[in-house]
This record gives C-alpha cells, sequence and structure tokens, in this order.
C-alpha cells in the first residue's frame, strides 16, 4: 500500500511538474505577423484591438477602446452585446462557414465598414512601434491593426488576424501586405534633349495615383491633379493634340483637363475616384498626357495634386525646355576685326528650301516666328556685325547672302552653322560662325579711251564716206 501511495506521489509531482512546463511553454508561446512590402516605411505601429476573451459568447472581446469605434461605424448604440454583435459580424467575414450559435445576432460586415472603422482606430492611443519592418511578433490571439507612416506614401490601416474566428483560439501565424499610395507626382516631356523650337507642339506626361483617403474623412474627399505653364499655351484640340486622363485598369477616361481662365494652368477633377470610403481605387496609376505649343524662348512647367486639402508635389522640380541661338559675325575682305553692317541673310534649316520666318526684338535679336503674318525671311547684320537669330531647335542652319553691304560682294557660298546638344539642355544652346565678304576695286568705264576713239574715227569715216556719195550723184545728175 505504501509502495501505491508513494508511485501516487510521483505520478502527482510529475504531473504538477507538467502542468507548469505547460503553463509556462503557453506563456512563452508566440505568433509571427509577417509584414510585406512595408520595409520602406518610416514608421511601422501597431495593437491589438480584439483579443481573447471566454465570458463572451463569442469568445472574443474587444479591446483598447476599439469596440466604440466599430459599433459607431456598425450604426449601433455602444454596448457589450452591440459589439458582440459585430464581432460575430467579424467572425462571418474572416469565415462564412462558421456556424452561428442559436440565438446570436451577427451585424454584417463589409470592407468599407472595416475600412471605416480601422481609421478610427487609427486615431487612438496605445499603438506600438515595431522595431522590425519585416514582421511582429505576438503573444496572444486576436486582430491587430496595423498603421504605417511613409514620406511619399499614404498607407490604409491593415489588419491582422492571429488565431481569431474560432471560440478556443489558437496561436497561429499571419501575413499581411501594405496598401500604400504614392503621393507623387511625375511629370515628363517626349523630347530627349528637352531643346525645341518656338511653334513646336511638345507632348506632356503627368503621373500620379489615386491616394488612401482616411475612411473616417467624410466630408472633405477630393482628388485633383494640377499643372502651370509658361513660355507654351495648352494645345488641346486641333491636328495633332492630345488631351487624355486615363487610370490603370479602366479603359474610359475618368476625368477633362480644364485650363484656367488665365491660360497659365489647368486643373482635373477626379473627386469620383475617391468618394467611396471603401478606397476602391486607392494606389492605381492616373496617366495624363497632353500637348502644349511652345509660345516663348524657354517653357517652364509642374504638375502636382491635392488629396483631402492636402497638396502633394509642391516640391517638384519644373520641367524645363530651351530653344537655340546663333550668332553670325560678318567681316570684310579676311580681316576678322573689320566687321560689317547692314549684310543681308535668308536662314534655310538643312533640308528645306523655304526660309524662315523671324521678327526683330526690341534688343535687335530675330526671333523665329513660323505663324506671324507680319514675320520678315530677312536678317541683317547689326553695327557689330552681328546677326542673332533665336527661338531655333538642334540642327544645321544655312545663312544665305543676298545683299552685301556696300563696296563688298555676295558671299555666294554663305554660311552652314550647327545647334548641338548632348544630354538634357539646362540653358539655351547656342552656335556662333563667321563669314567673309570681298571688297570691290574700282574699275575702268566700259570700253576704256580706246573705244572712244575708234567710236569717233568710224563716224569720221562714215561721214566722209557719206559725203563722197552725195556729191558723186550730184556729179551724175549734171
Amino acid at each position: 500500500m505504501k509502495k501505491m501511495r508513494k508511485i501516487f506521489a510521483v505520478l502527482l509531482t510529475l504531473a504538477m511538474v507538467l502542468g507548469m512546463s505547460m503553463t509556462s511553454f503557453a506563456a512563452d508561446a508566440k505568433a509571427t505577423i509577417t509584414l510585406t512590402n512595408f520595409d520602406k516605411a518610416n514608421k511601422v505601429e501597431y495593437m491589438q484591438i480584439i483579443q481573447k476573451d471566454e465570458t463572451k459568447t463569442s469568445g472574443w472581446a474587444f479591446t483598447n477602446g476599439a469596440g466604440a469605434c466599430f459599433t459607431e461605424t456598425f450604426g449601433l448604440k455602444d454596448s457589450d452585446d452591440a459589439q458582440q454583435q459585430v464581432i460575430w459580424g467579424l467572425i462571418k467575414y474572416n469565415d462564412n462557414n462558421v456556424e452561428l450559435p442559436t440565438g446570436v445576432t451577427a451585424e454584417t460586415a463589409t470592407a468599407a465598414k472595416i475600412d471605416l472603422a480601422l481609421s478610427k482606430v487609427a486615431a487612438l492611443t496605445g499603438f506600438t512601434a515595431s522595431t522590425d519592418k519585416t514582421k511582429i511578433e505576438v503573444s496572444a490571439a486576436g486582430i491587430y491593426a496595423i498603421k504605417a507612416e511613409e514620406t511619399g506614401f499614404t498607407y490604409k490601416t491593415a489588419t491582422a488576424y492571429v488565431g481569431f474566428g474560432k471560440p478556443y483560439p489558437a496561436l497561429t501565424n499571419a501575413e499581411v501586405t501594405a496598401k500604400k499610395s504614392p503621393t507623387t507626382v511625375n511629370k515628363t516631356v517626349a523630347d530627349d534633349d528637352h531643346v525645341v523650337a518656338i511653334g513646336d507642339i511638345v507632348t506632356y506626361t503627368i503621373e500620379a495615383y489615386v491616394p488612401f483617403i482616411d475612411a473616417a474623412n467624410t466630408e472633405n474627399r477630393t482628388f485633383t491633379i494640377t499643372d502651370k505653364i509658361t513660355g507654351a499655351d495648352y494645345y488641346l484640340e486641333g491636328k495633332g493634340a492630345i488631351s487624355t486622363v486615363e487610370m490603370e485598369g479602366q479603359t474610359d477616361p475618368v476625368g477633362t483637363i480644364e485650363v484656367n481662365e488665365d491660360q497659365t494652368g489647368f486643373t482635373i477633377n477626379l473627386n469620383k475616384l475617391v468618394a467611396d470610403t471603401s478606397n476602391l481605387n486607392a494606389g492605381k496609376k492616373i496617366t495624363v498626357t497632353y500637348t502644349a505649343k511652345v509660345k516663348e524662348l524657354n517653357v517652364e512647367n509642374k504638375a502636382g495634386s491635392h488629396a483631402a486639402g492636402v497638396e502633394y508635389g509642391g516640391n517638384n522640380v519644373s520641367v524645363k525646355l530651351f530653344t537655340g541661338e546663333i550668332t553670325l559675325v560678318k567681316f570684310g575682305n579676311g580681316i576678322e576685326t573689320n566687321v560689317l553692317a547692314n549684310a543681308e541673310f535668308e536662314v534655310y534649316k538643312s533640308g528645306e528650301n523655304t526660309p524662315l520666318k523671324f521678327k526683330q526684338q526690341e534688343n535687335g535679336n530675330y526671333r523665329y516666328a513660323p505663324d506671324a503674318e507680319d514675320a520678315t525671311t530677312t536678317v541683317i547684320t547689326n553695327k557689330d556685325g552681328k546677326v542673332i537669330v533665336e527661338g531655333l531647335n538642334v540642327g544645321t542652319y544655312h545663312f544665305k547672302e543676298t545683299k552685301a553691304p556696300k563696296g563688298y560682294s555676295i558671299n555666294t557660298d554663305g554660311k552652314d552653322i550647327t545647334l548641338t546638344q548632348t544630354g538634357v539642355a539646362t540653358a539655351t544652346v547656342k552656335a556662333d560662325g563667321k563669314l567673309n565678304d570681298t571688297k570691290l576695286h574700282a574699275l575702268p568705264s566700259t570700253g576704256g579711251i580706246g573705244t572712244t576713239i575708234f567710236t569717233i574715227a568710224g563716224c569720221l569715216i562714215m561721214i566722209a564716206a557719206a559725203g563722197l556719195f552725195f556729191a558723186s550723184r550730184k556729179k551724175t545728175n549734171k
């Protein structure tokens, strides 16, 4: 009997040790929430919003003040019973095959309602910063809210379900992928070297992304794309014009370009893309393509966007375009310092037979003016022997002399000058060249003095011959 008591005592001791070991093991058990696409965030924070509670009908209870956020979103007066109805709805949302106990009411949960509730939860205190942006380790089953911040992005508050959904939960690992939208607005132009000519039609592209707007924000759900331009006019209609606003995944246009009254900018209203608090379009790329016509020597413009009252792209670097400028110096008799004024030229672009048209500016330069009715094809050197033509694209230009300065002959060869640009231009592209004229020398009058003598002699001979002729006839008549 004593032996049996000893064996029983040993077994009881082992059971107690095993029980303590299991309790210790359970206390040390952890689950891992794997974070995907959060690695570049400036900050990642998490907070448990539903925890295990076996005293509740669902086996779960809200924590950290999250219950009121959900009941308000679901249109319920906050109470313990209302919170249980929401939790049962979340259980069904997570696993629609779960059978509800008799007498239990479950509020229908939707993605839009959950997102709205989470946006309210994100404003609560009690979040813990994660030291690891690739994973979070937790020791209790339930639902966790995860929010992040990153410069240049808006994030949607995410949830991780750790063993949630059964009355008697167990720790299970979970994975959460960040849903974020860039706030950047990128502007490009379809001209590799950024050198253009006045009158050119250039194509611009703006890329932006539909932002995540806090689902709790129901009063200021706005999203616009804006553009400002100088040195060019928007060219949205006519031959070769482009004006499109597209969103990835949709074939129909999602907006129209509305040019401001002062013609210096435009606004695209995209409010309808963010009107739904579920943020169904968040993160989708918007592509705006349009054309503009160059009218000045330099063109500069910048795109931006506004979302829910916040301006994005304000620090963007402007896209700049530049024109080319050529200076031709006219000199005489092989002496480069002997500059010649009033030499007249026509300017042709290589491969073209029609001279370019220019308008003279107040500074004396000739600006390319292909569309101006009062433009001229003649450019004239100034007192310094220079003629400066501006507003040109890269390429080779031929200067054909049409009138030489007084005392000089026309140089029939003319002059070819080439504007070149390697890489992206950051300033006006310039080129220059020189052209020599030969001085005219004094020449004798046509025929010279010798010709005059012969002419007089010839006339005398003819007079004498005529006299002899008439004298002979008179004698014969007698």
